[in-house]
C-alpha cells in the first residue's frame, strides 16, 4: 500500500542544461516538495520539464508524474 505524497517533505530536482557543447544536469535543494514542483511547472522551459526528476524522501517522480502532483486538489494553494 503507497502511502500518501507529503507536499512538506525537503525534494531534490534534478533537470537537464546545456552549457555550450556540453549536456548535463543542473540539481536544486527545496525545503518542501510544494516549492520544487511550483519551481518545476512554473519556471523550467518545456523541453527541460520533460527531462526533470523529482526525488522526495527516497522516492523518484518523471514529468508525468510531478504534472501529476502539481494538478492534485491535495496540491496547497500558496
Amino acid at each position: 500500500m503507497s502511502r500518501p505524497f507529503d507536499y512538506t517533505e525537503p525534494a531534490d530536482l534534478y533537470f537537464p542544461v546545456q552549457v555550450g557543447r556540453k549536456a548535463g544536469l543542473d540539481y536544486r535543494r527545496f525545503s518542501s516538495a510544494t516549492l520544487a514542483l511550483r519551481y518545476a511547472m512554473e519556471s523550467l522551459l518545456p523541453g527541460k520539464l520533460s527531462a526533470a526528476t523529482l526525488e522526495v524522501d527516497g522516492e523518484r517522480y518523471d514529468s508525468v508524474a510531478m504534472r501529476r502532483l502539481y494538478a492534485s486538489s491535495e496540491f496547497p494553494a500558496s
